[in-house]
């Protein structure tokens, strides 16, 4: 497997990781989840593609 995309699905996959902790504490809150909630947990899923790919155009370069 080449080392581009196995760094960045693991950056992905911290991600994923952050999207379901923030899920987690969202869903314990209280009023639920909330539209603000919502858009935070996409707003991560973006970020994380962001810097994935980023990730992989650095490594990339750097080769």
């Amino acid at each position: 497997m080449n080392p581009i995309y196995k760094w960045m699905g693991i950056v992905l996959a911290v991600g994923v990781a952050l999207m379901v902790i923030e899920y987690r504490f969202a869903k314990k809150k209280k009023e639920g989840v909330t539209p603000t909630d919502k858009q935070r947990i996409v707003g991560i899923f973006w970020i994380a593609i962001f810097m994935s790919l980023l990730v992989g155009a650095l490594m990339l370069m750097s080769d």
